[in-house]
């Protein structure tokens, strides 16, 4: 996990993004996450499978720890909840799926490498884009 561990990471570019907003599936708080100036991602390890999520904004920062393999509960701003689990799959790759309220999983899955990080699929309850 040392591979991305303690590394910030910044959106640079993001292509198809339009037919992820014209789906009838998008979520609005997604809509402006991925529209709005872009976040600061870092992830630091905090144990040996144990991973803090650092979400570094303009407005304000979010910091959530996780075990990685193990679905975790968060709750949102408006009191709803969803949950979120987190996977290393090979040496270089964080899979992430989301379960928000209204029954919508959006899954991400990002490569990591020495000098920058890709995502490189993220799908959204049938609106499916891919890099």
């Amino acid at each position: 996990m040392s591979w991305f561990a303690g590394k910030k990471y910044k959106r640079v570019k993001c292509e198809n993004i339009f037919e992820l907003i014209k789906s009838p599936n998008a979520n609005e708080q997604i809509i402006r996450l991925l529209t709005d100036s872009p976040p600061v991602i870092a992830f630091n390890k905090t144990g040996e499978t144990n991973l803090t999520l650092s979400i570094l904004t303009d407005e304000k920062n979010f910091h959530f720890n996780f075990i990685i393999g193990q679905e975790h509960e968060m709750e949102k701003r408006d009191g709803s909840k969803i949950k979120y689990l987190y996977e290393i799959i090979g040496d270089n790759v964080l899979k992430q799926t989301v379960k928000m309220p209204d029954g919508k999983t959006a899954y991400f899955t990002r490569e990591f490498t020495e000098t920058d990080s890709k995502t490189v699929k993220l799908s959204l309850s049938g609106a499916k884009l891919e890099q």
